[in-house]
This record gives C-alpha cells, structure tokens and sequence, in this order.
C-alpha cells in the first residue's frame, strides 16, 4: 500500500486550469512522490468550442515535465490522456487522434454537468461503447442524478463503464453527502479508480496515501489496491 497510480490529474504547466508554471508542476510531482505515486496520467481538459491545448502540445508539455523531473529525481512517470467534456460528435474526434484517450487505450476519461440527466449519461456511455471504447467516468460523486440515485451507478457499470472518484470525496473534503455516496459505491464495489484530480499544490494536491490507508483499513487490501494500483497499472502497460 505504499505505492499508487493516479490517472486524473492536471499537472501539465500551463495548458488548463491546473498548474501555472513549471515550478509548481514540479511541486505538485514532488508531492505525488512523498505520497507515494509512481506513475501519473496527465488529463488536461478538453471542452469543445474552448481553447484547449493539441495533442502536440501536450505530448511537448509532458515531454518537458518528464525531462524536468528526471533532473530533479523525482521518481514520478507520466503517461498522456485528456480529460473530456462531453459533447455530441465525441467519438469521431477521438478516432481522428485530436484528443486523447488515456495512455493510448481504449479507456476514455470523460466528464458531464453536474446538472445532467442520468439519460444523458447513459446515452454517452452507450455511444462510446458503440465505437468500442470504454469510458471511465471521471470523479462520479459530482452529478446530481447519482448522487440521488446510488443504483444508477450500477446501471452504468451494466453498460461496461467504469467509475472513478476523488481521494478528497472519500475522505469528507466534498461534504457528508458526497461521502456517503462514494462509500456506499465502495461498499458495493462499483469504484475502478480512485484519483487525486490535483490542480495545484495546496487545495487541490495529489494527496492519496491518507485516502489509500483508509480504504486499505475499510474495505480490504485486495479491492483497495485494485482502485488505487492495479487496475491502473493495466492502463500505463498497454
């Protein structure tokens, strides 16, 4: 339990909201290392209609963070991914190689609205499946219509959509009601990944370790290390 893969997380200097600077890219990695993460996933956001940055920028920007890293030891790997606003026409962007699913698999990190309906949800889950990808639904505890309704979780699992949640949700940062419903799909098993969604080195950190020991504690070593590494590792060996 002391070593942890996170696949959400917006370390990348300059390209979202996330870090501003190489300074504080490397910061937030040597955080991620004190807390005992060897490898990282970087998802900039991606919002059609907005400035985001290509996939040349970002492969460049990973390119130099690694590059920076090395130089400073911090023993942290990174691997390419977006984290994607959903939006009608999805797919076939990602078919043309302009976004990125994570780490070249067929794992897709998307997002919705808070506000979105579950039928919205389960449609885009349906349609990427449609075109052979598999979505990971990026920090789940956030939409309305799961957080009324637990279960829809398991009618998106059914579809073979996998479900990510913050180590900050776990562990109370987000509030009771979040809470609850991150361990009630803990409880059920229905979480893939647990991540760290860091944006910076203070509110939003690549804390996990005090996330992981909890779950190592309450739910089993065998499913914890699952969400925290394993099923991770799958996505950075492919």
């Amino acid at each position: 339990m002391d070593c942890f893969i996170d696949i959400h997380c917006h370390i990348l200097p300059g390209v979202d909201d996330g870090a501003g600077s190489m300074e504080e890219s490397l910061s937030m990695l040597e955080t991620a290392a004190e807390e005992g993460i060897s490898d990282m996933i970087v998802t900039p956001h991606y919002k059609k209609g907005r400035h985001n940055a290509g996939v040349h920028t970002i492969l460049e920007r990973m390119r130099s963070l690694q590059e920076a890293a090395d130089e400073k030891d911090i023993p942290v790997t990174l691997h390419p991914g977006n984290e994607i606003y959903c939006f009608e026409g999805m797919e076939e962007v990602l078919d043309a190689g302009t976004i990125l699913t994570l780490n070249g698999t067929d794992r897709v990190l998307v997002e919705f609205s808070p506000t979105d309906s579950f039928v919205y949800i389960r449609n885009a889950v349906d349609s990427l499946r449609g075109m052979d990808y598999i979505p990971v639904i990026a920090h789940a505890e956030r939409y309305k219509c799961l957080l009324e309704h637990w279960e829809y979780a398991e009618d998106l699992k059914r579809l073979d959509a996998e479900i990510q949640v913050n180590a900050s949700g776990i562990m109370g940062g987000q509030g009771a009601q979040v809470k609850k419903f991150t361990h009630r799909l803990l409880k059920e098993q229905l979480v893939d990944y647990a991540a760290t969604d860091a944006h910076d080195c203070q509110r939003r950190a690549p804390n996990i370790k005090k996330c992981a020991a909890y779950l190592y504690r309450k739910y089993g070593s065998d499913y914890a290390e699952k969400i925290t590494y394993s099923n991770a590792f799958r996505l950075i060996q492919e």
